[in-house]
């Protein structure tokens, strides 16, 4: 083999490499943008099992819808707490899925009636805090959330898991 072809080899293998290496790269930052998601998701889903904020959830679901900010001062400052940890937790998880670091599906198959039962009760404190505060910002993640969770929910049948799935199976390999 003269020194030509061994340098034309030579060339030839380099460029496999690099190419290689993009592809190894690629892959890679695929991987690293699935595990991310992943971790997001089992974030969001941390959030919603912790005790305080279920306490909370669970005291603004039990307010009428459209409550205002009279109404809701009228019940006691725990309530009014509880609305801000709501609503905080919410907006959280609002600039998550615009920010696609959660898809819009997976909050709505986790939490997406209870999101829409939170907005109603807390649409008109909202409305009115931003009125007296000047503040248009106030929940506006938690706001756009329920109106992208209401877009989701129209033209589609609102199934229960438990029935829609009824039928599922894991995969053979023990994957789901």
């Amino acid at each position: 083999m003269d020194l030509t072809t061994m340098a034309d080899l030579a060339e030839v293998i380099g460029a496999v490499v690099v190419v290689g290496g993009i592809a190894f790269g690629v892959i890679q930052l695929q991987q690293l943008r699935l595990q991310r998601r992943t971790h997001a998701a089992l974030e969001v889903a941390r959030t919603f099992q912790d005790a305080e904020f279920a306490r909370a959830l669970r005291m603004v679901l039990s307010l009428p819808c459209d409550l205002d900010e009279k109404g809701l001062r009228a019940m006691g400052k725990d309530y009014e707490d509880a609305a801000m940890l709501v609503s905080l937790t919410v907006e959280s998880v609002g600039l998550m899925v615009h920010r696609r670091m959660v898809s819009l599906h997976m909050v709505w198959e986790l939490m997406g009636g209870v999101l829409l039962g939170a907005w109603c009760r807390l649409e008109g404190w909202t409305r009115e805090t931003r009125t007296q505060t000047g503040r248009d910002k106030f929940n506006e993640w938690m706001q756009w959330l329920a109106e992208q969770l209401e877009r989701q929910k129209v033209g589609r049948e609102v199934e229960p898991v438990y029935r829609r799935y009824a039928n599922w199976v894991p995969r053979s390999n023990g994957e789901y």
